[in-house]
């Protein structure tokens, strides 16, 4: 298991990238590998052949390495459709932290929450 001091650990890592693009079936599809950076992160565009429609996929990154993984879910939104990203455990403000900078409090962030 990685923290958030692991960087270095996770530097030029295969991690190979699962997409649920029909969750109600359970079953992962292969999306692509990519290779971590020496921060230990991937950045990963959806190609156009395989963009997917408006819901809520799972998603799972596995470390080929030593099969470790990492779970997250991606929601697709119709284009054009105001929305609002937030943290609730604080792991935004922590991997902003650890690079030395807070994030900025929004005026009404919790009433946003709410």
């Amino acid at each position: 298991m990685y923290g958030p001091l692991d960087m270095v650990a996770l530097t030029g890592e295969k991690v190979d990238i699962f997409i649920m693009t029909e969750p109600s079936s359970g079953r992962w599809v292969y999306f692509d590998t990519e290779i971590s950076n020496s921060s230990g992160r991937i950045s990963y565009n959806i190609p156009k052949q395989k963009r997917l429609r408006v819901g809520v996929y799972p998603i799972k990154m596995v470390v080929r390495g030593d099969q470790s993984s990492a779970a997250s879910y991606l929601t697709v939104l119709p284009r054009g459709m105001e929305c609002v990203v937030f943290s609730i455990d604080g792991s935004f403000a922590a991997s902003v932290s650890i690079m030395g900078s807070d994030p900025k409090v929004r005026a009404g962030a919790v009433d946003v929450v709410r």
